[in-house]
């Protein structure tokens, strides 16, 4: 939906700490909703990366229908084709971070993320939050399947889900916050803020119904030492 464009509180959270300037990559761009709203909001080094094929021709099309010069690669997050310290910010929209199988996945991929980051440089992405209260009674009956060996025999760990996504399933890791810190710290990040959108911004009716509710990650590769 790359009508619905930059949310504001992403928009918040990549003035706050993404030089305008500066080289920004864009993972898990989809059709290019973030990239787009990146490249307009005046972030004119702005590269956008998914590991769809067909969403990346998409984004193409769309930028040669905008005539904007953003450059769209095709790849997987735990593997860049980009060299050491290449960029000066990092956004990875929409739970897409949580969309990595695996915890051990999933810290090789904010390692890379981390290798292709200038020292100092932030990145920004978001996950479902297990301790909503709106999924506590979901997430006590899940824990109690797991206890009983009865859950899905697909899921690789507790917090998996798998969501039926218009004809295709599509899997989703929902983590516990200190789930998250614990990752951030093993990466070798330092952890910003981390904040409910709610709590950032007040989002269009149109964003609310395009995406629920999440919590927003900012982290920082540590400066190198002098």
């Amino acid at each position: 939906m790359t009508s619905v464009g930059l949310w504001q509180s992403e928009r918040l959270l990549i003035d706050r700490y993404v030089p305008q300037d500066g080289a920004v990559l864009d993972i898990g761009c989809g059709a290019g909703r973030t990239t787009f709203g990146i490249y307009e909001a005046g972030y004119r080094r702005v590269t956008g990366y998914d590991l769809s094929a067909a969403m990346i021709a998409e984004a193409r099309r769309i930028a040669a229908e905008r005539s904007h010069p953003i450059s769209f690669d095709i790849g997987d997050a735990e593997s860049m084709p980009y060299d050491d310290s290449s960029f000066d910010g990092a956004l990875f929209s929409a739970q897409g971070f949580m969309c990595i199988p695996g915890r051990a996945r999933r810290l090789h991929a904010l390692r890379e993320v981390r290798r292709v980051l200038r020292p100092g440089a932030h990145f920004v992405f978001t996950t479902h939050d297990r301790a909503s209260p709106r999924f506590l009674k979901f997430w006590r009956e899940e824990r109690a399947r797991w206890d009983r060996g009865e859950q899905d025999a697909r899921l690789l760990e507790f917090g998996d889900r798998l969501i039926p996504d218009s004809g295709f399933v599509t899997y989703i890791h929902i983590p516990a916050q200190t789930e998250v810190t614990r990752l951030i710290a093993n990466a070798g990040f330092i952890l910003v803020e981390d904040r409910l959108r709610s709590e950032l911004a007040a989002e269009s009716k149109a964003i609310r119904k395009f995406s629920a509710e999440c919590r927003m990650w900012v982290v920082r590769r540590p400066p190198e030492r002098a």
